[in-house]
């Protein structure tokens, strides 16, 4: 059996002492000022040797794992099918990959926030990315605890929280902005669930672009957080006779399902209803018509907070701790202007 290659084998090989081959291996060759032809010459000798670290010695050695947890409040949006969760896992990997992290899966089990906190505080990850709702106290317990924390898609007022997210509420601004200038009055909204940051401040955002026009807003639909429930509950909506003629939702796969539900009743989109959603996922490409929707970067938001959690728990000089994206509006075929949903009333 060939005999596994060491570190004492590589430094030889490198012509370098162990302990700068320990630096180079460990992405800290910036910290001790190795310069690139070292660090060249180190990995080149590891690649020959075929040598691969002792994971658990080096845990032990440097407390680090070289792992992340995932952190989610729902276990059922993996089952949905949602394209938001898979842009978010496109993102993540990719920074973690680019900075040779690996993942864990970490979903809510029936424990207090303290046992969270303590079982992702107990070494077997470096941090943790949170995507649960501001109140969850969990977020606190992690904080609390001093386990490195990014929250992203939602934010904390506490005073050790980092989180990367997007404007909503102006993201919703534009979105009921577009719908006027197209001559809707009559815009309702399908609002997501209680306790979301998000879907709180597209609702605001909503109510502000009403508001500023002059214009008395529909009752909003609080607690439709899937397209089942967009199903279930939008039918008697949009049989009412004074039914609104444009809809403002807070997510593009509600928003899709809420197609989906007007075409069954026979109203047509844009001609008897324009529609816009929020989030510009693939899947408005394909929807007839295709979704004008609020363009969110899902996948560079994933990515930034999973490098922004990275530079915490390596200690790294931060110009920002709290991060937040521009949305703008993508126009396709799902909104006509008002005249247009009129005259085929006709």
């Amino acid at each position: 059996m060939l005999k596994r290659s060491t570190i004492a084998d590589v430094a030889k090989l490198a012509g370098v002492g162990k302990v700068t081959v320990s630096y180079v291996l460990n992405g800290r060759s910036r910290e001790a000022r190795i310069s690139d032809v070292t660090q060249k010459r180190v990995l080149s000798a590891a690649q020959e040797l075929s040598y691969r670290p002792n994971g658990l010695a080096r845990m032990l050695v440097t407390r680090r794992t070289n792992t992340l947890a995932i952190v989610f409040q729902y276990a059922e949006l993996f089952s949905s099918g949602s394209g938001f969760i898979s842009e978010v896992m496109r993102g993540v990997c990719a920074g973690a990959v680019e900075k040779g992290f690996d993942l864990m899966l970490h979903t809510q089990a029936v424990r207090s926030p303290e046992a969270e906190a303590d079982i992702l505080g107990d070494g077997r990850v470096d941090g943790a990315l949170v995507l649960r709702d501001e109140g969850d106290p969990t977020i606190s317990a992690l904080l609390d605890r001093g386990v490195p924390t990014v929250l992203f898609f939602t934010r904390s007022d506490h005073p050790q929280a980092a989180w990367v997210d997007a404007d909503n509420f102006s993201g919703a601004e534009v979105a009921v902005r577009h719908l006027l200038g197209l001559g809707h009055t009559r815009i309702a909204m399908i609002g997501g669930p209680e306790g979301s940051v998000a879907a709180g401040a597209r609702r605001e955002g909503y109510l502000s672009a009403l508001a500023d026009a002059g214009i008395e807003p529909f009752p909003i639909f609080p607690r439709i957080g899937s397209p089942v429930e967009a199903h279930e509950q939008l039918s008697a909506f949009l049989n009412r006779p004074d039914r609104p003629t444009a809809l403002f939702v807070w997510s593009d796969d509600v928003a899709v399902a809420c197609m989906e539900v007007a075409r069954g009743l026979g109203v047509s989109v844009p001609s008897d209803l324009s529609v816009v959603g929020f989030d510009s996922l693939d899947i408005c490409n394909r929807t007839v018509p295709p979704l004008t929707s609020v363009r969110q970067p899902i996948y560079d938001m994933a990515a930034e907070a999973t490098r922004l959690l990275i530079s915490i728990t390596r200690s790294e000089e931060l110009p920002q701790r709290q991060i937040v994206y521009p949305l703008a509006l993508d126009v396709r075929g799902s909104t006509a202007p008002l005249m247009h949903v009129l005259s085929t009333k006709r």
